[in-house]
């Protein structure tokens, strides 16, 4: 006897009754359908630019050094983002033109209900009309076929952008870790802390999937002792997903017990691998434009990587839009009219490990007021900026640029400012380079702008 064969006959008929509101409510979801996939058509879309944004942000005001957790790591965070976001557009894109075509076929089902006729169809012989009616089968039955992927797109593609959603989310936590032990854990041990953790990270890794493994065989799955293990095991990831874990479970148990088991790991290693391939092909496509790389430049002597020969509208403050960031420095124009030079220098939160590491911060006087005390700090770091970096225009140094503090207002980038006035500038072509130590405390090239002097 069945669980709702023991039910009393009231709670029975309470139990019909929700059903029958879920089938109806089920039978008019199409219109919410339609709603949903047309605002998340736009949602996702916008939410890719976004994505960009933060991870400029994080790179320029946040990044504390390019080590992989905080270089590499948050690239591979954005771009899981992006492909959740590129998944649910184009399930929600698919979906959208499914059930408009399902309401069409709906709408001509109402106007012709007994559906399709093939005998009927003149254009067809006996033998073809006879073909297609196995073929094709009635009109009706192709509406409920497709009402029914429509809803398995649907939550298929919820599953799988919470799935690439959660493992970006371990990966925040990652960088989360590694940036706290940054900061308290001496920089003498930090190194070995960090391998550490990678060891611990991968033997975690390993036991979960022996254990993965294990609930496949079922000797093991289903031993008195291991059970309980194997079950705990499986069911952890959704610890990770407070709130939603129960509803990605509702779903995939619902794939799991209705489609049979070699289609649905058939057909789930195939979207795993073919969305794994967008995730690595994205991430590339990130890495490539944040390091500058050209990586799909086919022209023969065509070269963007080399600074000093490349007009970069980035470096120059009238080609660039006013949102954007300057990359690591900029002038005015282009083309310079003015017989001075307005040099922008960026300050990424990454050159704080290079000038702290060669900068000691004097002990100020305790009898020195608080404004004292900042004004002194102020003009101690500003020169040893002014000895980081070198400024070389047409390879001759340029003593003192006097540089200052600045926030431009237009995009909030933080930075230095410096007014230069050369005295070595050809009519035509010149060059402006910047010069940081290397690890031997020679000058090597930071970044290089070419630009034109014609005088007024």
């Amino acid at each position: 006897m069945n669980a709702q064969n023991q039910l009393p006959e009231a709670d029975q008929h309470d139990l019909a009754d929700e059903r029958a509101r879920l089938r109806e409510l089920t039978s008019q979801s199409w219109n919410l359908e339609l709603v949903i996939s047309g605002a998340a058509l736009f949602a996702t879309l916008s939410l890719a630019g976004s994505l960009d944004e933060a991870l400029t942000y994080y790179r320029y005001n946040l990044m504390p050094d390019e080590a992989y957790f905080h270089d590499i790591l948050p690239v591979q965070i954005v771009s899981l983002c992006k492909v959740a976001c590129y998944v649910l557009f184009g399930a929600f894109l698919a979906n959208f033109v499914m059930r408009a075509f399902w309401v069409s076929l709906v709408g001509l089902l109402a106007a012709f209900p007994g559906g399709i006729r093939y005998n009927e169809i003149a254009m067809l012989s006996k033998y073809g009309q006879e073909r297609q009616a196995q073929r094709l089968g009635s009109l009706d039955g192709y509406i409920i076929r497709l009402d029914q992927r429509c809803n398995v797109i649907f939550a298929l593609a919820s599953v799988m952008a919470i799935i690439f959603l959660i493992v970006a989310l371990s990966y925040v936590l990652l960088v989360m870790v590694a940036t706290l032990l940054q900061w308290y854990v001496p920089p003498n041990l930090y190194g070995t802390v960090m391998l550490v953790l990678r060891y611990v990270l991968l033997a975690l890794l390993g036991f979960y999937m022996l254990i993965s493994l294990s609930a496949a065989i079922p000797a093991l799955r289903d031993h008195p002792r291991l059970a309980p293990l194997v079950f705990r095991a499986s069911t952890a990831p959704y610890l990770l997903m407070p709130g939603i874990g129960r509803p990605v479970q509702y779903i995939i148990y619902t794939f799991f017990s209705n489609v049979p088991r070699k289609t649905l790991y058939k057909r789930f290693g195939v979207i795993m691998i073919f969305f794994i391939l967008i995730e690595l092909v994205v991430m590339f496509i990130d890495v490539s434009r944040i390091k500058g790389l050209d990586v799909f430049d086919n022209r023969a002597f065509m070269s963007l990587n080399a600074a000093r020969y490349v007009v970069n509208d980035a470096d120059y403050d009238n080609l660039r839009p006013a949102p954007e960031l300057a990359d690591l420095a900029s002038i005015q124009a282009d083309v310079i009219r003015e017989p001075y030079l307005r040099l922008f220098v960026a300050y990424p939160k990454q050159l704080d490990e290079d000038l702290l590491k060669l900068n000691r911060e004097p002990v100020w006087p305790d009898t020195l007021t608080r404004q004292q005390r900042r004004e002194r700090r102020a003009a101690w770091r500003l020169n040893a900026i002014s000895q980081y970096f070198g400024v070389y225009i047409n390879d001759s140094l340029y003593r003192k640029p006097d540089f200052l503090f600045t926030e431009r207002t237009e995009n909030q980038q933080r930075g230095l400012t410096a007014i230069l006035l050369p005295g070595n500038l050809l009519t035509g072509k010149n060059t402006l380079r910047l010069t940081i130590p290397d690890s031997t405390s020679k000058p090597k090239t930071y970044t290089e702008i070419p630009f034109w002097y014609i005088p007024e």
